[in-house]
């Protein structure tokens, strides 16, 4: 059940990735308030992992005014399953195709202001297809041995919230 009583939601911003909600809302606490709301497509993002090695994205991200590496991720289709999502997302990105898919659940990214979680999934047993990236998008591939990988999200040079879940996920599986 919802511990917030929704009163109004006013769209202030919308484009084809985003929207921008501004609700009116009761808080738990009996509180009046107001509270914003980014409401994104269902997203997924995938771990994906070549023998001793992981294979992640390393992109420009605007609000952090770096690049960023970080596992492939992005938003669904309409009617688009989070598998589907992030096999399309992985042969798009990174021009990868695999075989082998294993859930890792779902994980939030901002949970008080983003609308919905992030659905990681490993992929591995791999082969090449070619890159299909979006106009607005320059993903480079990074290759990492997998205790590279882990030295990075440690020292932080790897600070993306869902790959640093995704790492966390896949080592609690005990590979």
């Amino acid at each position: 059940m919802d511990p917030y009583e929704r009163r109004a939601r006013t769209e202030v911003y919308r484009n084809r990735w985003v929207t921008l909600e501004v609700h009116q809302i009761v808080h738990p606490t009996g509180v009046s308030g107001e509270h914003a709301l980014v409401v994104t497509p269902p997203a997924s993002g995938v771990l994906v992992v070549d023998g001793d090695a992981m294979i992640f994205a390393s992109q420009p991200r605007f609000g952090a005014r770096t690049s960023v590496i970080e596992i492939v991720k992005g938003g669904a289709e309409v009617d688009e399953s989070p598998l589907a999502c992030a096999k399309r997302e992985l042969r798009e990105e990174l021009g990868v195709e695999a075989s082998r898919w294993i859930s890792l659940g779902v994980v939030w990214e901002i949970p008080s202001i983003v609308a919905h979680p992030v659905a990681i999934f490993l992929a591995s047993e791999l082969r090449e297809v070619p890159c299909e990236q979006e106009a607005v998008e320059r993903v480079e591939r990074v290759r990492l041995p997998m205790a590279a990988a882990y030295a990075a999200a440690r020292d932080g040079r790897i600070d993306d919230a869902v790959t640093l879940a995704a790492l966390l996920r896949y080592r609690l599986l005990g590979p």
